[in-house]
């Protein structure tokens, strides 16, 4: 995974101004706006809202390709992109929150690399930090039992996508038939059971909320689980 080639391309499959809207409501939700490390920010078009919305947001990202993407739009100067693995999570910013938006933290591997995460996210955050990320819920294994293959064209690109799950693992191939050849990439996340994290996260002192696809109180079935952690004091 390495979203090298799927740079290119990638505003153009998933861009969703209405879904971005809806980030930018759930942070506020839990925070008004202040100094924010993003992680895993992608093409940045979260991380642009929360600037133009007023908050500061330091915005880091694995991938090279992503950040040069976001760094190439216009933004106001209240974000700055930077490579960086969330695993080594560290800004020069005295941040208020920390945010982890799209389910790039089903990225990680293990159980034990998600509770990395979150300690390094409790270290970095005062008293009242608060810490806010989604996770992909048990019901995307079941919805992708059975290949799902989507096909087309961007621009004049054509493409694949196809998602599959096995285990606790969810597969996606992404294939795109360019004028410099077939550029293919992989990616793999993990599926966590969601009260280990919730476990995990108040063992690092967080107090939890949880909702479920942005409107529901607690978990329930559904695409995404979103973890709301403020640091006690």
């Amino acid at each position: 995974m390495s979203y090298d080639s799927l740079a290119a391309y990638y505003d153009a499959l998933v861009k969703d101004e209405e879904a971005t809207a809806a980030w930018l409501d759930y942070t506020r939700r839990y925070l008004e706006p202040c100094s924010l490390l993003e992680l895993a920010c992608g093409s940045g078009e979260i991380s642009i809202a929360l600037a133009e919305a007023g908050y500061t947001v330091d915005a880091t990202d694995l991938s090279p390709a992503m950040i040069q993407a976001a760094q190439e739009k216009p933004h106001p100067d209240a974000v700055t992109f930077r490579v960086m693995d969330m695993l080594d999570m560290q800004t020069a910013l005295s941040v208020e929150g920390i945010v982890c938006y799209c389910d790039s933290l089903n990225y990680l591997t293990s159980l034990a690399q998600v509770g990395q995460f979150i300690d390094k996210a409790a270290a970095l955050l005062g008293p009242h930090g608060v810490l806010l990320f989604d996770m992909h819920t048990p019901q995307r294994l079941e919805e992708f039992a059975e290949e799902y293959i989507e096909e087309g064209m961007l621009e004049d690109t054509p493409y694949q996508w196809t998602i599959l799950s096995d285990e606790d693992r969810i597969y996606q191939h992404f294939a795109f038939w360019t004028s410099e050849g077939l550029k293919e990439e992989h990616h793999v996340q993990t599926v966590f059971n969601p009260l280990a994290v919730l476990q995990r996260m108040e063992a690092a002192g967080f107090e939890v909320e949880i909702m479920t696809d942005f409107t529901q109180l607690g978990i329930q079935p559904g695409e995404k689980l979103f973890y709301a952690g403020r640091k006690k004091a």
